[in-house]
C-alpha cells in the first residue's frame, strides 16, 4: 500500500533493535511493561523510542492517561514491524536459532478464578524454561485481554474460536453436579435437584451457562443460601457444605472433598483453548509456552469423568 512505503525506506535505514524496543512497548501499552520485556529500566525504553522517533521524523505514541495509545504512523510502522519480526523469526527457526530467545516475560491470560488452577502446570513449564518470567493475568474475558495487547497468551473457554484468533482446541470440559460429604449427610444425593441447595450466580455472571441452567431448569422457590462470581467462591462454598453447584469435573474429580451427585451434563460442556493473536508473530516463549501446555492440559481433560 502507498502509505506504506515511506515507512518502508525508513525501515530500511534502522536496525532490528529500534523496532524491538518499539514493538515490546506497543504489546506492553507502557514503557514500564515494555521495559519489563526487554530486562531493561524504563528511561532505555523512552529514550530508545524517542531517538526512532527523531529518525523517522514522527510522533509514534500519544500519551494517554497511564497508557499509550499509537499515533496513525505508529499504527502504520507497528504493522510493518510485525511482519519484519514474522520473517526474523522464521528465519531463525529454519537457522536453528530460536533457542537464544527463550528468555524474558510472557503475559498469560486466564478467565477470572480459573486460573490458579492452572499453576502446577505453569510450575512444570516454569522448570523446563527457567528464563522465561511469566505473569498471570485473571480476567472475566481472556480473549479480550489479547486484543487489547494485555497478554500474550490466553488460556480460554469457550466453544468457538473467533476468526482472528489462533486457537489451539485441548479438548472438552464436563461439568456436573457436585456436592460435599459434609453437606450429603443432610441431604441425600438421590434428592431431586429442586430439593438441594443451590449455590447460585451473582449478577456479573447471569449470562453464563451453568447461570442460565438454573433459572431454566429449577423452580423460583429452590432454596439458594448465597451467590457467587468467582469458580474459587463456587468451589470454596460447595467444599464449606452450604450447597450443590455445577463444577468442572476435571479439577472437582480429584478433590476428596466433593462427590458428583449427578452425571456430566452435556449442555453445560465447553471446551477449552490455549489462543494467542492470529496477526501477531508466535515468538520463541509463546511457542515454548503452548508445545509445553498443549499435551498436558489434554491429558488432564482426557481423565476426567464423574467420580
Amino acid at each position: 500500500m502507498i502509505v506504506f512505503a515511506p515507512i518502508a525506506c525508513n525501515i530500511a535505514r534502522m536496525n532490528w533493535d529500534d523496532l524491538r524496543y518499539f514493538l515490546a512497548a506497543v504489546r506492553g501499552g507502557t514503557f514500564s511493561a515494555a521495559a519489563v520485556e526487554l530486562g531493561v529500566n524504563r528511561t532505555t525504553v523512552a529514550r530508545r523510542i524517542n531517538q526512532l522517533e527523531r529518525r523517522l521524523g514522527h510522533t509514534l505514541f500519544i500519551h494517554q492517561q497511564k497508557h499509550y495509545q499509537l499515533s496513525q504512523f505508529g499504527e502504520d510502522l507497528y504493522q510493518q514491524a510485525i511482519r519484519l519480526e514474522q520473517e526474523i523469526l522464521s528465519l531463525e527457526e529454519k537457522l536453528g536459532l530460536g533457542e537464544e530467545h527463550l528468555e524474558g516475560q510472557l503475559r498469560i491470560a486466564a478467565p477470572l478464578g480459573l486460573g490458579p488452577e492452572f499453576i502446577s502446570d505453569l510450575t512444570a513449564f516454569s522448570q523446563q524454561y527457567p528464563q522465561i518470567r511469566w505473569e498471570l493475568l485473571n480476567t472475566l474475558d481472556p480473549i479480550a485481554a489479547l486484543n487489547q495487547r494485555k497478554a500474550d497468551v490466553a488460556i480460554a473457554v469457550g466453544n468457538t474460536c473467533p476468526p482472528h484468533i489462533r486457537g489451539h482446541f485441548l479438548g472438552e470440559m464436563q461439568r456436573a453436579v457436585y456436592a460435599s460429604p459434609r453437606y450429603l449427610k443432610r441431604i441425600p444425593a438421590e434428592t431431586p435437584l429442586a430439593g438441594h441447595h443451590w449455590i447460585g450466580w451473582g449478577q456479573d455472571l447471569a449470562d453464563s451457562q451453568a447461570a442460565k441452567w438454573i433459572a431454566r431448569e429449577l423452580p423460583d422457590s429452590v432454596y439458594k443460601p448465597a451467590e457467587v462470581n468467582s469458580w474459587n467462591a463456587i468451589l470454596a462454598a460447595v467444599r464449606s457444605g452450604l450447597g450443590v453447584a455445577h463444577l468442572w469435573c476435571f479439577l472437582a474429580n480429584s478433590d476428596r472433598q466433593l462427590k458428583a451427585i449427578r452425571p456430566p451434563d452435556d449442555e453445560l460442556s465447553m471446551g477449552l483453548w490455549l489462543m494467542r493473536p492470529a496477526h501477531l508473530p508466535a515468538n520463541a516463549r509463546i511457542k515454548a509456552f503452548i508445545n509445553t501446555l498443549r499435551p498436558v492440559l489434554k491429558a488432564r481433560l482426557s481423565a476426567e469423568g464423574p467420580t
